[in-house]
């Protein structure tokens, strides 16, 4: 089961999920949209360009492959550190 953490704007619109990954969700791309399918707001404030992603406490800007064993944590560039 994967763990979805919100911080910063994201905080708004859901607190923690622990969710099982369809398994069309394979990466960052395809889980932002289907979390934007499930959550009202959420592909507006993802789509900003200060939207930051980490998978298992790594914030990385490459592409990067998620599954139900991490953590995953969306953040705004004025979230904390």
């Amino acid at each position: 089961m994967a763990v979805i953490l919100f911080f910063g704007r994201f905080s708004d619109l859901s607190e923690r999920l622990d969710i099982d990954l369809p398994d069309t969700v394979t990466d960052k791309a395809s889980l932002t949209a289907f979390l934007s399918g499930e959550i009202e707001g959420f592909a507006e404030i993802a789509a900003k360009p200060d939207t930051r992603i980490s998978v298992n406490m790594m914030v990385s800007m490459n592409p990067v492959l998620v599954t139900n064993d991490d953590e995953i944590a969306y953040m705004s560039a004025l979230s904390g550190g």
